[in-house]
């Protein structure tokens, strides 16, 4: 569903489901339960709004999403300083208060007598204070957390990012850990999610570098990709080589370099496969282990293969890696592990035992009792 013309406003269906779900726990009642969406809506519409519009202001192009969980807003334009990113977020609990402030008003002047309206109206009044003030907590991904790692970024670059995660982290798990003690379990489960959260973040962020927050940077990532997914790979070699020059470490680094290690394994150069993927061999995304893995034992780096051994196997589970795993630890000369290996490529079948065993890989362990004891 949509609607909206300036600021686009999109109502996933789960978001009905997820309001009508609390207010049905809320209320216990059809009534209850259809005011409370009532409530939820307008409450997580207008704290969205209240993004939105400091977006327009400036001169950016916002989106409102309602989902299950709440609302998101985004927003496309030309880079913002840190302090209009600041105010934006801001903007949203501030909407937040006015909204409290309104129904305190109506409730104040007495303007309705209908009981079922004036207790929407206080139960509007709550929730918006309530979530106002817990929006504000410095965790992420609330409001208070996305303004923390603001004004934290602002000043100390990467490491505030960084040491935002970690606030954040501390924060959600005490309140995590205070609200099962006291029994409030939905807002102890809510809070160690973000804890979670944070923490995944915090551990992924390590490798985050500067250049990582360069959005011209991470513009130019995206346009490779596109280059790629356009089958334009002389063009993505060149937006990506150049990258790894203009990074030199880091995630986007990282990317580069897996993109351009596959370009290369595409154009059969398996020997600058090889390289790219060796000077990022700490930080493989998954699809790449296997590769490397393969390209090391045609290098003949045998202690690489060995490192690489267990994950590749657990990835692909296939004959041809058990059996690579097995030839790298008989040459290593490390025969209870070549001799298991071997025994896992021989569970696939096809496997001539005996042909195999007799390669030069095999011949520091052949006797070996260890490598033998498998084969009994």
């Amino acid at each position: 569903m949509r609607a909206g013309a300036k600021i686009p406003i999109y109502i996933h269906p789960l978001f009905w489901l997820f309001a009508a779900f609390i207010g049905f726990l809320m209320s216990q009642s059809l009534v209850g339960t259809l005011l409370w969406v009532v409530i939820i809506f307008v409450s997580v519409l207008v704290h969205e709004l209240g993004h939105a519009t400091m977006a327009l202001i400036f001169k950016q192009n916002p989106k409102i999403e309602l989902i299950a969980m709440g609302g998101l807003t985004s927003y496309q334009g030309k880079k913002l300083k840190y302090y209009q990113q600041f105010l934006i977020v801001l903007n949203g609990p501030l909407f937040g208060i006015l909204l409290f402030a309104l129904a305190s008003l109506i409730l104040w002047l007495n303007f309705f007598k209908n009981p079922t309206l004036v207790g929407t109206i206080k139960v509007m009044q709550v929730v918006n204070l309530f979530w106002s003030i817990v929006n504000l907590l410095p965790v992420l991904p609330l409001d208070g957390g996305q303004l923390l790692r603001i004004a934290l970024e602002a000043f100390f670059g990467v490491k505030g990012f960084k040491l935002s995660l970690l606030i954040g982290f501390i924060i959600a798990a005490s309140i995590a850990l205070v609200s099962f003690a006291i029994r409030y379990y939905l807002l102890g489960a809510l809070f160690f999610l973000f804890a979670f959260q944070s923490f995944d973040m915090y551990r992924k962020s390590r490798n985050i570098q500067k250049c990582d927050r360069d959005d011209s940077l991470a513009d130019d990532l995206t346009k490779a990709q596109l280059a790629l997914n356009q089958n334009k790979k002389e063009e993505a070699k060149t937006i990506l080589e150049d990258l790894r020059q203009k990074t030199k470490q880091g995630l986007i680094y990282t990317q580069a370099t897996h993109l351009l290690a596959f370009i290369y394994h595409d154009q059969k150069e398996d020997k600058k496969t090889y390289e790219y993927l060796l000077s990022v061999q700490d930080k493989l995304a998954d699809e790449a282990v296997c590769l490397l893995h393969d390209l090391a034992f045609k290098e003949e780096n045998y202690k690489l293969v060995k490192a690489l051994s267990a994950k590749a196997y657990k990835l692909a589970p296939s004959k041809e890696i058990a059996l690579k795993n097995s030839q790298t630890f008989a040459i290593l000369n490390e025969p209870k592990p070549s001799g298991g290996w071997l025994k896992t490529a021989k569970q696939f079948g096809s496997l001539d035992l005996k042909s195999v065993i007799s390669q030069n890989y095999f011949d520091k362990v052949r006797d070996s009792s260890e490598f033998n004891h498998f084969f009994k």
